[in-house]
Parts: structure tokens; C-alpha cells; sequence
């Protein structure tokens, strides 16, 4: 790979960077929104130092060629200049290039938050302290986060989303046991990027129609929270019933 090349390969990996990032929503797919600025950045900067290389090349390139036509005394190949070359190995920086244009991977789905532990309990000096959800005579659905709903099943001793209708958005995930057990809808939480995210959903148990959804379809659902007699935080999965549910499209962001 000679500097020409490598400059090539600055300019393509600066250019996927701003593509996912200034012209598409890919990023959110991997990262937090807030990182845009850093990635925009990075992607401009590798952009601007592959242009540079190159034009530093082609510099040396035309005044070497101009100095063995003034009889061998410029710079470059043909006036004793040696270019460096990088070892073979570095066309494997093209490999983040590829993925990003050609294979463009998804966000994390079903098959992450069916492998990766779901988010546990609260300790016991969590806070319960919550935004009211509301008028209670209200019979509006009261749109929750399935994070923010998770986190009130467990801490909420006032119970306040009992006989509630809930509304919830997110992907469905097969129980481990099979069908009979019910689904979860679920969506992932991360605090920086995707390495770091984790699981929060609830275990659907009952819901129009006999047939499970598609496995990562994801779904807005209204329901009820099934309260439980016990200790909040002794449950595992809190359950929810399904009165209506609509197929949406992914959305933009797939993270909470």
C-alpha cells in the first residue's frame, strides 16, 4: 500500500464517519446521540488528512517527474526520494468501510436480548419517586418507556400504573420455555454504546389473537400492568396484558 493508498483509505473510513452520522441515523444504531458531534468530527478531521496525503504525494509524484527531465536532480522516486510504503496488513482498515456501506449492521435486536441477562432489581435504597402518570379517572393511555415502566414495577409502592392503561413500544423477543409461556417486548438500554447495553421488557402473557408476532418485529401495545400480590422486587418479569397492539416501523432510534 503506497501513500497514495493510504491516503484513499483516510478519505473512505472520514467519509463513512459523516455519512452515518450527518446524512443517515446508522450511528444511533451502535451509540448515543450525544457522541454525533465527536463522530462528525473524527469523520472530517480523517477526511481532511487522507486529502492531504494524497495532495502531498501527487506534489512529490510531479516534481520528481520534473527533476528526471532537468536530469535527475528533483525529489520523489526518480530523484532519490523513498516513498514508504505500509505493509500489506493495512488494507484491513478498508474492512470498517465495507461493513458500514455495503453490510450496514442492524442495532441490536431479539437475538442480543435473548443471550444477554436482563436488567435486575433495584437495591432496596432505590428511589420510588415518579412523575405522576396522570389524571387516574383518565381513561387515556399513559405512554411509558418499557425502562421507565420496568423501573415503577419494581420501586413504585404506591402502585400507581394499577388498572392503568399502558402503552409501550418495542420488539419481541421468544421466552426461552416456548410459546405457551407467552413473549417479551423488550428494548435495550445502553449508557454510552451498544457493547454496554442491557435488557429491560416485560412478559406479555396475554394478547389478541392466537399466533405469537414475528420474532423482532417491533409493536406499540396498550394494556394493563398484571400486579403482583407480593414483594415488587421478588418479581422477575413483570407480565403485561395486550388489549390492542399496532406493528410499527423500526424507529429511529432502537435504544432507550
Amino acid at each position: 500500500m503506497n501513500r497514495i493508498a493510504q491516503g484513499m483509505v483516510l478519505v473512505l473510513l472520514g467519509t463513512a464517519a459523516l455519512t452515518s452520522t450527518v446524512f443517515t441515523d446508522l450511528y444511533l444504531n451502535y451509540v448515543q446521540a450525544w457522541f454525533q458531534p465527536f463522530l462528525v468530527a473524527s469523520g472530517a478531521v480523517l477526511a481532511l488528512l487522507g486529502l492531504a496525503v494524497i495532495a502531498s504525494e501527487l506534489r512529490l509524484v510531479v516534481r520528481g517527474e520534473q527533476g528526471a527531465d532537468d536530469g535527475g536532480h528533483g525529489h520523489g522516486e526518480h530523484g532519490g526520494h523513498d516513498h514508504a510504503t505500509a505493509p500489506r496488513v493495512a488494507w484491513l482498515l478498508l474492512l470498517p468501510v465495507v461493513s458500514v456501506f455495503v453490510i450496514a449492521p442492524p442495532a441490536l435486536g431479539a437475538y442480543t436480548a435473548e443471550n444477554a441477562a436482563s436488567s435486575a432489581p433495584p437495591d432496596e435504597s432505590a428511589s420510588g419517586d415518579f412523575d405522576e402518570l396522570g389524571d387516574p379517572a383518565s381513561s387515556a393511555p399513559v405512554e411509558l418507556k418499557i425502562q421507565e415502566f420496568v423501573m415503577r414495577a419494581w420501586t413504585d409502592d404506591d402502585r400507581a400504573m394499577a388498572e392503568r392503561t399502558i402503552e409501550l413500544t418495542g420488539f419481541v423477543v421468544p421466552h426461552p420455555d416456548g410459546p405457551d409461556e407467552g413473549w417479551y417486548l423488550a428494548r435495550l438500554q445502553m449508557s454510552c454504546c451498544a457493547a454496554d447495553a442491557i435488557v429491560n421488557r416485560v412478559l406479555v402473557t396475554e394478547f389478541p389473537g392466537t399466533e405469537e408476532p414475528e420474532k423482532d418485529s417491533w409493536w406499540t401495545v396498550r394494556g394493563t400492568w398484571q400486579e403482583p400480590a407480593g414483594d415488587l422486587q421478588s418479581v422477575r418479569d413483570h407480565r403485561f396484558t395486550v388489549e390492542e397492539m399496532t406493528a410499527v416501523e423500526n424507529p429511529p432510534d432502537p435504544y432507550e
